[in-house]
């Protein structure tokens, strides 16, 4: 009776440890980190843009679409936005790699992805370097 449960034991350990490997190896998939890395750009961008706005005014803003939305609509418009553009980039290149990533999909996922994680850190860096002047 008593070997009977540990091997029970054994094997509901065995099949945990294959699912936690298992996760962990698609959590640290090559697309879950362009992903992140993307919303990481995008929020180092958005976390400039608000301290940055509050301590010089919406006038600092380089990016004049971004300057009148916030003048127009407030704060709740940007991070709509910048929501949005994580959701619409994250939507192509998903539907990329689903694809094969191979051919034209290769341009549709993998083109907007790397501009809109360009342009979150360049708006992050010049954000900050308005901050410390």
């Amino acid at each position: 009776m008593l070997t009977g449960l540990s091997s029970i034991v054994a094997e509901a350990s065995a099949d945990i440890v294959s699912v936690g490997s298992t996760a962990f190896g698609r959590a640290a998939s090559f697309g879950f980190i362009r992903l992140a890395t993307l919303f990481l750009a995008q929020a180092l961008d958005l976390a400039t843009f608000i301290v940055m706005v509050a301590r010089h005014g919406s006038s600092a803003e380089a990016n004049p679409l971004v300057s009148d939305m916030f003048q127009t609509f407030g704060i709740t418009a940007v991070i709509v936005s910048k929501l949005a553009l994580i959701v619409l980039i994250g939507a192509l290149t998903v539907a990329a790699s689903s694809r094969g990533s191979r051919g034209v999909w290769s341009m549709v996922g993998g083109l907007p992805l790397a501009l809109a994680i360009a342009a979150g850190l360049i708006g992050g860096i010049t954000n900050a370097a308005t901050l410390l002047r």
